[in-house]
């Protein structure tokens, strides 16, 4: 039996939804893989396996003297254990779960679930390579919704990684408070030029105004990566419990 949770992905202006569905049929090797070195070397919990060209998120969650007759809330019940074995064990939320082997143990009335998970900020990441996006959304799992804020800066612009950085952070509470509180954002960018032995820098600044309704406190910083146009994206999130 396969027991799968849909995630759905919600576009916070407006454009459109977006739907990621659970891990589709070309991973089936992948999943047969992992399935292989669980039954190999079991454990209990969450744990990252290394594989050839990637690594997975993988959730094993035993329980005890399951009644047979109620399967979808067994499910359930796994589920949820399963979740907060992920969030203790990798650091941040999983928002997309499937069930991929379901061991049951008649001798000792043991039943073992063995779940695949994505990670929040492998989620986001994936969503932003296929089809690269800024700005502000909410991601739907099934216990919680995460706001999610995406920042892609020019690193040229910036000759301080930790200026680029206290950039990106302000820029997402920027988001945050526009979101939520319905602030007034405006930002100024500014070229000033400084001459120095006959040559000149050009140096980049940014100046950013804020007037809100109140203050957004709790945005994480999640992951970041390098773009191929020499760019950084950043991503931030907070929990927002339904």
């Amino acid at each position: 039996m396969k027991f799968i949770v849909l995630l759905y992905f919600i576009i916070a202006n407006g454009l459109g939804t977006l739907n990621a569905q659970s891990y589709n049929d070309d991973k089936t090797s992948m999943v047969n893989y992992v399935k292989r070195l669980y039954n190999s070397s079991s454990f209990e919990g969450a744990k990252i396996i290394e594989g050839d060209d990637a690594k997975y998120y993988v959730v094993a969650i035993t329980l005890n003297n399951l009644p047979q007759d109620s399967t979808e809330k067994n499910n359930k019940i796994a589920l949820t254990k399963a979740q907060e074995a992920a969030q203790i064990t990798f650091a941040e939320p999983c928002v997309k779960f499937e069930m991929i082997s379901l061991i049951e143990n008649s001798s000792d009335h043991k039943t073992t679930f063995l779940f695949l998970c994505e990670t929040l900020s492998e989620f986001v990441k994936n969503a932003y390579i296929k089809k690269p996006f800024d700005g502000s959304k909410i991601v739907a799992a099934p216990n919680n919704k995460y706001f999610i804020a995406v920042i892609t800066l020019d690193n040229s612009k910036y000759t301080a990684v930790s200026s680029r950085d206290k950039v990106a952070q302000m820029k997402a509470k920027q988001q945050a408070n526009t979101m939520f509180n319905g602030s007034t954002i405006s930002s100024e960018s500014i070229l000033r030029t400084d001459e120095k032995d006959k040559s000149t820098e050009v140096i980049s600044s940014e100046i950013i105004k804020e007037q809100s309704m109140g203050f957004i406190d709790g945005i994480e910083f999640l992951n970041s990566f390098e773009t191929l146009d020499n760019k950084t994206t950043y991503i931030y999130y907070k929990t927002i419990i339904k």
